[in-house]
């Protein structure tokens, strides 16, 4: 079995930067803004700048019946491929007819612990989680942390890869917004942004349902959509829910919200243990 996405070996460092926040928010949260539960399933599509100027000029944009049989892997592909920003000087030119959007899935398959589940997103093996307070993925390239719990306005943290490379995050807040799925309120939002800004990533969490889209932009213009097409999502389990709140209560003790540092070469934190790295 690939072991790669059990193992949290990607990020060098995480510092999370917290704003000051009155007794009565400095409470664990209550809602679930990602249900973990084996066989929970969202299927995404992908838009490139083309469709999505196909979508800004009121064409319509037709998403794939169904997901490719053959896995990721096997495509020699990457998953859900972006646009890097090197490229972008082109203009986007929609066809007169737009092709079919990709159609993706995430899917929950076995649980580790009850803040761990193995999961695969695109035909790529993953490991989704809550530990440490947040929602977020980890798979070859390294572990992602997309939303910090409680998901509180003004919250921010810091990403260090082993690279030194910084992300800087912050919950920009709780908006409503519209998907092939349907409408979904309050989501909460987070925004990933590089040290020059010329590169945003912006998530959209859903109450009770989880990642509902995630919008790349580079110097303001949307360039890479993933929304939300069709879902099926259980509740959390009660244990789970539980662990969640101990989780985020532990994390809520210090000054500053979730404070955590992850150094190269000290510890390798597995899912489920922990040791010394040799």
């Amino acid at each position: 079995m690939i072991r790669l996405a059990l193992r949290l070996s990607g990020l060098a460092l995480v510092l999370v930067y917290a704003v000051l926040f009155t007794g009565c928010e400095r409470q664990a949260v209550s809602t679930d803004y990602f249900p973990m539960r084996d066989g929970n399933r969202w299927e995404y599509r992908l838009l490139d700048r083309a469709r999505l100027q196909a979508l800004a000029d009121g064409k319509e944009v037709p998403t794939a019946d169904a997901i490719a049989d053959q896995p990721a892997e096997a495509r020699g592909d990457e998953p859900a491929a972006e646009p890097k920003a090197e490229v972008l000087g082109e203009e986007a030119k929609p066809a007169a007819k737009v092709a079919p959007a990709r159609r993706i899935a995430l899917a929950l398959k076995e649980s580790v612990d009850e803040l761990t589940f193995r999961a695969t997103y695109d035909g790529f093996e993953q490991v989704w989680s809550k530990r440490g307070g947040y929602v977020g993925s980890q798979n070859a390239a390294g572990r992602q942390y997309l939303l910090i719990l409680p998901p509180h306005t003004r919250y921010r943290w810091i990403v260090t890869d082993d690279r030194g490379s910084n992300l800087y995050y912050e919950i920009e807040g709780h908006r409503d917004v519209q998907t092939p799925a349907g409408a979904f309120k309050q989501c909460a939002v987070s925004r990933q942004e590089s040290r020059d800004r010329r590169e945003v990533t912006r998530y959209w969490f859903a109450p009770n349902v989880g990642l509902v889209r995630r919008s790349k932009y580079y110097l303001d213009e949307e360039i890479f959509r993933q929304e939300l097409v069709t879902y099926d999502v259980r509740a959390s389990l009660p244990a789970g829910r539980m662990a969640e709140e101990h989780e985020i209560a532990l994390a809520l003790k210090g000054k500053n919200r979730g404070t955590e540092h992850l150094a190269p070469g000290v510890k390798t934190l597995n899912y489920g243990e922990e040791t010394e790295k040799k």
